[in-house]
């Protein structure tokens, strides 16, 4: 019993140092660099959204007369053409009041011929008194008359006057008035005619709101009783663009979208106009981008949504890096074993593209040296973050903050003019941006740089300036798998080996 437990004690000790032999035999892991150069290619930079179908022309139909519906001839998906007639609405009142403005009109024309007799009699009488008055006067002279006969005489012909002036007042307010009449008759013959409502457009009804019987009631606005969409074998979709997507965006870029009804059919369109209303929803700003579509076959239904990608921009034979290496960060233990004993830490010009924009929009020297003594203090804590390679983690968001500071900075300092002169440069220049990233060096380490970026499709990002032709960009650190020893442990952070 006592050499059997002694067997099975030394068998235990036994496969202990056996497995600690093997695992001490085991070769560790060599960390190497992965790198890759830039290399020529073609960006295309494609931007997704969601958007609603629309008719080109949509128009709503309404009625500015109030009155009961007697026929509703057209309904749902009806196709009309201009002029038709669309619904029915009772004329009975209507055509009654042209009925009632009709006689009007025959009364005050009959008055007027009255009042043009009245005038000549009143000049008639006007006339005589003046034949009266003369042959006074002559009698007057020859003292054949009393003063007081020739003065009677001169009153009737002053009485003939006003008369025949009164008269002549009364036709001109009488023609006034027929005048009055007639373009109630005309508003009462515009309103009889309304009763009809036709079709302005050639077109398909997509929205019925009223059926016969129906009253319709016309106040201040008019109700809306119909939407016909104009010739569906055109359409639009009118795309929610987020406000991150919307520089470089233009008219006339190529889209192309699919729909839920059709998932494996893709349409393609064109931009046509980008709207300057913004929508926003959620805390989230967009825009809307009108995309110009065929529809040929009709498939393509107002209300629809529409999932799009637009190309906004194709560039050919640029400079290009994968977007790993603009991703990469490495950790502070594999920047202490890889960093290059020849890696430059001083401080990087993070200012100067900001003084160049100064420059570029005419601001002196002078000026310049100014903003600086004023800038560069509040920013050094910000810049030191910045250049210190171990905590590239940081970089983003202190890359930020500087932006932010800087920005209030010169929209204190600049005047409304200057101001807009540079936030244009700074809109030209949107599309470029300075980014940090690990440049592999011949002996297999790796220094910090600040290179230049463009456009960027999601896979590859353009290279603007920063790297020399053959320079190749960290992407991340691998094991070496030579079985060569390394580190302790075999992780990041042993000793490096050449990069690739």
């Amino acid at each position: 019993m006592m050499m059997n437990k002694r067997v099975w004690i030394a068998a235990c000790l036994a496969s202990v140092m056996l497995a600690a032999c093997s695992e001490s035999a085991e070769p560790e892991v060599r960390m190497e660099l992965s790198a890759v150069p830039a290399s020529p290619g073609q960006i295309t930079r494609v931007i997704g959204a969601t958007g609603k179908i629309v008719p080109r022309t949509e128009v709503m139909v309404g009625s500015e007369v109030s009155g009961r519906l007697l026929e509703v001839p057209v309904d749902y998906n009806s196709t009309v053409t201009e002029g038709q007639l669309l619904a029915v609405i009772d004329p009975t009142n209507f055509r009654n009041r042209v009925e009632q403005l009709e006689g009007r009109i025959r009364s005050a024309t009959a008055d007027i011929e009255v009042q043009k007799a009245r005038i000549r009699s009143a000049e008639v009488t006007l006339a005589q008194a003046k034949q009266n008055e003369a042959r006074r006067r002559g009698l007057f002279a020859q003292q054949a008359v009393s003063e007081a006969q020739m003065e009677q005489a001169e009153r009737d012909v002053g009485v003939a006057e006003a008369n025949l002036d009164l008269s002549k007042a009364q036709l001109v307010s009488q023609r006034a008035s027929l005048a009055q009449v007639r373009a109630e008759m005309d508003t009462a013959r515009e309103n009889l005619a309304r009763t009809k409502i036709t079709s302005p457009i050639n077109g398909v009804i997509i929205d019925r709101k009223v059926d016969p019987g129906q009253t319709v009631q016309a106040s201040f606005n008019a109700p809306e009783l119909f939407t016909i969409a104009a010739d569906l074998s055109e359409i639009m979709v009118e795309a929610r663009i987020v406000e991150s997507d919307v520089a470089g965006l233009n008219p006339g870029d190529k889209a192309k979208f699919t729909v839920d009804a059709y998932p494996d059919r893709t349409i393609e369109g064109v931009v046509e106009q980008l709207r300057l209303q913004s929508v926003e929803a959620n805390n989230i700003v967009s825009y809307v981008a009108v995309v110009k579509a065929e529809n040929p076959d009709g498939i393509l239904m107002p209300g629809m949504t529409a999932n799009l990608e637009v190309t906004t921009d194709v560039r050919s034979g640029v400079s290009r890096l994968p977007v790993t290496a603009e991703r990469f960060r490495p950790s502070p233990q594999q920047i202490a074993m890889f960093q290059s004993d020849n890696a430059q830490t001083e401080d990087q010009t993070l200012l100067d593209p900001t003084y160049e924009r100064l420059r570029t929009i005419g601001i002196s020297e002078d000026r310049i040296q100014e903003f600086a003594s004023r800038v560069e203090p509040s920013t050094q804590t910000v810049r030191d973050i910045i250049n210190d390679p171990t905590r590239s983690f940081m970089h983003t968001p202190m890359r930020i903050q500087l932006g932010e500071i800087v920005t209030n900075q010169v929209r204190q300092f600049l005047g409304p003019e200057e101001q807009s002169r540079y936030t244009a440069q700074v809109t030209l220049e949107r599309t470029i941006r300075p980014v940090d990233v690990w440049v592999a060096t011949d002996d297999g380490k790796m220094e910090p740089r600040t290179i230049k970026l463009g456009l960027s499709d999601g896979a590859f990002v353009e290279v603007v300036s920063g790297l020399e032709p053959g320079e190749r960009v960290v992407t991340g650190v691998r094991a070496g798998g030579d079985g060569q020893r390394g580190g302790p442990g075999g992780r990041p952070g042993g000793r490096p080996g050449a990069a690739r």
